[in-house]
């Protein structure tokens, strides 16, 4: 019996020191942030078209513009953007706030998605129409990603510039630089 005791008691004691607390980090690990920063450069010709919200499943009627990716980095095109303008107000003095839904489509990676509320700041001077588009994000805005970036959380945030001087026609000049950031897998 004292035996059974014996080989008992170093059973316990071995298991004990297995399970250290080295094993066991009493912080669990931050997520990894990745980020991708593209560009969405081009003139684009407004296209109405009907897309269903991918969150909310309404209907939305919005004007998009379709343009060429391009990787900040190495400047080569790697796919397309498509900004889809679900609606806009004008201020006072011609601020313009928009709804936006953006979708960023890397050859060979997949899309992402992502809903902003956009502002766009008309620039001196006036009758040149150009405007400065700036949208921050605090919170995951991405509402739908595919392959590679399926099932992440993130942010895409906006800093660019738009010309709408051919507006009339529906004609839009885009050079805008999107930052995505978001949780790896």
């Amino acid at each position: 019996m004292k035996s059974i005791k014996q080989v008992f008691t170093i059973s316990i004691l071995l298991f004990a020191l297995a399970c250290s607390n080295d094993d066991y980090g009493d912080n669990p690990k931050e997520p990894e942030l990745n980020e991708i920063r593209v560009i969405g450069r081009g003139v684009a010709i407004a296209q109405p078209k009907t897309i269903v919200h991918p969150k909310t499943g309404e209907t939305l009627e919005p004007n998009c513009f379709l343009m060429e990716l391009i990787d900040a980095d190495s400047g080569n095109v790697i796919g397309t953007l498509q900004d889809c303008v679900v609606d806009n107000v004008t201020d006072s003095v011609g601020t313009i706030l928009s709804r936006v839904i953006t979708s960023i489509s890397i050859d060979g990676r997949g899309t992402i998605q992502a809903e902003n509320q956009v502002i766009q700041t008309l620039q001196p001077p006036d009758e040149a129409l150009n405007f400065k588009t700036l949208f921050t994000p605090t919170k995951n805005n991405i509402i739908k990603a595919t392959f590679e970036f399926e099932g992440r959380e993130g942010t895409v945030a906006l800093d660019g510039e738009v010309s709408l001087a051919n507006f009339d026609q529906g004609i839009v000049s885009f050079n805008c630089n999107f930052t995505i950031n978001f949780e790896s897998n």
